[in-house]
């Protein structure tokens, strides 16, 4: 089947013109009013509430292995596993809170290990073990009074 073929307008035709629309008589729309709004929820304000600054959480170190990358080598001991990861190849972690007379490879081998930025500085590291004392002074230091 061939394409249809292009009628041209003819010279001698006149062109046609657009009819306008009758005008009809205005509709009239009763008017009703919108339905009440409910009132917005609101958050309440609360007066001296604490706040903490928030910073970002590295990988916990349990046991002295990272949580994340586990055992990578199975030659070296598992209390220096950490310093062979992505995440802390070249430190040595210790508790920032516990005492200079503990052994810090002691507390990397029976605690688990929290470690942060620090919110104040931002090119150094806190870590914190799970002894209760070193979490309450980790808290106390970095809370903030809101409002």
């Amino acid at each position: 089947m061939g394409r249809p073929k292009k009628i041209l307008p003819d010279e001698n035709q006149a062109a046609t013109e657009r009819e306008t629309a009758p005008v009809s008589a205005p509709v009239e729309v009763a008017w009703t009013p919108p339905p009440p709004m409910q009132p917005r929820q609101k958050r309440i304000e609360r007066q001296g509430a604490r706040g903490a600054p928030v910073v970002r959480r590295y990988p916990e170190v349990r046991g002295g292995t990272c949580e994340f990358c586990g055992v990578i080598d199975r030659n070296v001991p598992a209390i220096y596993q950490y310093k062979l990861c992505e995440h802390y190849r070249g430190l040595d972690l210790r508790c920032s809170y516990c005492p200079e007379e503990k052994d810090p490879n002691d507390i990397n081998y029976r605690s688990i290990l929290n470690v942060y930025d620090s919110p104040t500085d931002p090119n150094s590291l806190i870590t914190v073990c799970d002894n209760y004392e070193c979490q309450r002074a980790h808290q106390q230091r970095f809370q903030l009074a809101v409002g």
